[in-house]
């Protein structure tokens, strides 16, 4: 029950509802899937943060999947509650859901502790492409190593089940990943095409992303066939890291006096 002014109404009304669970399988709050096609009208609605459920700390699925992550490697992130559901009966158990919101550093932490392998499905739509560029940065920053996979023709991975089968989806996600930076700069140049100041942009933007990884090793594999991709020289890529680079240090000295300041 949630309060509107005075009135109360039902939090979950005309939802199907899916008990969110913790890591050790205690059902901590509540997600509720619209049923409805009106886009005015909010896909998710989880429970209230009380003080067992923080919706930031918690991954839809984490329970029954830790095991199959460990066992795998890898764990797949999906948007929806439906979509691990469907993942699960296709045979593939090694996934988690967000619930709906956007990517936490708690979550990202929580997977980190059975495996440093993610891919991401979304929707193979403009929204799921901008979504999985949005929230992949933090994953790479925690050291992760990050694909990206889009459905074909708007689909997700519980209508994409739906329409193939268990034994097509499977092989189309065993087929289909693509490493999130390569992924990322191909998307922006296909957007920039021949404009040179979106080309620069693109490229500032690639090298911002590859500056957040914390092995050294990976960024340089990143930068030499980012520079192919880019069509720049890679002494260029690695300057415009290193300035990246400097000024977040920067930045991170600035804000720490600051806070030396407010306390002193």
């Amino acid at each position: 029950i949630a309060r509107d002014d005075k009135s109360l109404y039902d939090r979950f009304r005309g939802r199907v509802i899916f008990p969110i669970q913790n890591l050790t399988g205690r059902i901590i709050g509540f997600g509720g899937r619209t049923l409805k096609t009106e886009k005015s009208v909010p896909k998710y609605v989880n429970s209230p943060e009380s003080e067992i459920y923080h919706k930031s700390d918690v991954l839809y699925g984490l329970n029954h999947a830790k095991k199959a992550i460990a066992d795998h490697d890898l764990c797949y992130l999906v948007e929806g509650y439906a979509d691990v559901i469907a993942m699960h009966q296709a045979g593939v158990e090694n996934v988690v859901s967000s619930s709906g919101t956007s990517l936490t550093t708690g979550q990202i932490k929580l997977i980190s502790r059975f495996t440093k392998n993610v891919v991401i499905l979304y929707d193979g739509d403009a929204a799921g492409i901008k979504a999985s560029l949005r929230g992949t940065d933090m994953l790479l920053e925690e050291g992760l190593n990050v694909k990206v996979l889009l459905f074909p023709d708007g689909n997700d991975p519980d209508s994409y089940i739906r329409e193939v089968g268990s034994t097509a989806f499977k092989d189309y996600i065993a087929l289909h990943q693509e490493d999130f930076i390569f992924y990322k700069t191909n998307i922006l140049l296909k957007d920039a095409k021949d404009d040179p100041i979106k080309r620069a942009e693109v490229i500032r933007d690639v090298v911002e992303s590859i500056a957040l990884i914390p092995d050294e090793i990976k960024v340089s594999v990143f930068i030499r066939q980012c520079s192919s991709l880019l069509d720049i020289e890679e002494r260029i890529l690695l300057s415009e890291l290193n300035k990246i680079r400097i000024n977040k240090a920067k930045a991170s000295e600035k804000k720490i006096n600051q806070q030396n300041n407010a306390t002193g």
